[in-house]
């Protein structure tokens, strides 16, 4: 495999200062092509990324004052047109041997993401992974209904697994994140805390994953029930996030299907299922 088999895309919005120490490190490497997603970036990334390496794709996205990673990523792929698409943030610096590495280990039957370092994975890393074209396309790409920090990797992530690839890993030393803090992280949400993020995100992905588990299905299920299942499970979690209720967290969700039973009858099924956010033992909130 030789770069020219490798598609870059990486999003910014509000990250022209990472772009600037990140992108030609990329660019150095001669991948196939480039693709940067300037997502309403205020810093007029596009431009500057236009003026100094104009041979980087760079799609504009300017109907959204917020950010949608998933979103930003998906306009990326839909230009990508090598066999591979490496997804990488902003803030994100690869190494030279991340290159030569991807051109003799890249199996289809895999996805990578950066490899754990002493036992554990760099939380600025999570995002940054590689996936063959083709596979990334078969599941539809990210999940538009994140509209929160995180949960769109994690989510994809879990997707490509039911698919039937095999997570693997490339070095982690090869990726080394731009330390900035939450403030940064968060600048263009509405909720300002990481932890209420992660509540929402991951009852939304499990509550997905129990109805495609009970449906049966690789692919998601269609878009009104997603953002359904997002919608429940954002106002529970901010309700209980903003101090309106001291419960914590329980959403509960119901399906019905139907099977084969020979004329003139049928099978109904009805499957209810709660999630509920619990102390972990020895853990107390205070009063």
């Amino acid at each position: 495999m030789q770069p020219s088999n490798i598609s870059i895309v990486t999003t910014c919005k509000g990250r022209l200062h990472h772009i600037k120490q990140t992108l030609p490190l990329i660019v150095a490497q001669s991948p196939a092509e480039i693709i940067l997603v300037d997502y309403a970036c205020p810093d007029n990334v596009g431009d500057w990324v236009a003026n100094h390496y104009p041979s980087v794709i760079v799609v504009r996205v300017d109907d959204d004052e917020g950010f949608c990673a998933a979103r930003a990523r998906n306009f990326g792929a839909k230009l990508a047109t090598s066999p591979w698409i490496f997804f990488i943030d902003a803030d994100i610096q690869v190494a030279a041997d991340l290159f030569i590495w991807m051109q003799v280990n890249l199996d289809q039957r895999f996805f990578y993401r950066a490899g754990k370092e002493e036992g554990s994975r760099k939380r600025d890393t999570w995002g940054s992974f590689i996936c063959a074209r083709k596979i990334f396309e078969a599941v539809s790409g990210y999940d538009e209904v994140f509209r929160g920090w995180g949960g769109e990797d994690d989510d994809m992530y879990r997707r490509l697994s039911y698919f039937g690839l095999i997570e693997a890993e490339y070095p982690g030393e090869f990726v080394t994140p731009i330390e900035h803090d939450d403030v940064e992280r968060l600048n263009f949400y509405t909720v300002k805390e990481r932890s209420t993020h992660h509540c929402i995100n991951y009852f939304y992905i499990e509550a997905k994953m129990q109805m495609m588990a009970i449906h049966g299905r690789r692919q998601q299920p269609p878009l009104q029930i997603r953002l359904d299942i997002m919608q429940q499970v954002t106002t529970n979690i901010l309700r209980w996030a903003d101090g309106k209720t001291n419960e914590l967290p329980s959403v509960s969700f119901s399906i019905q299907k139907f099977g084969w039973l020979p004329e003139p009858y049928k099978m109904r099924k009805d499957i209810n299922f709660t999630l509920t956010m619990e102390l972990n033992a020895g853990n107390e909130v205070a009063e």
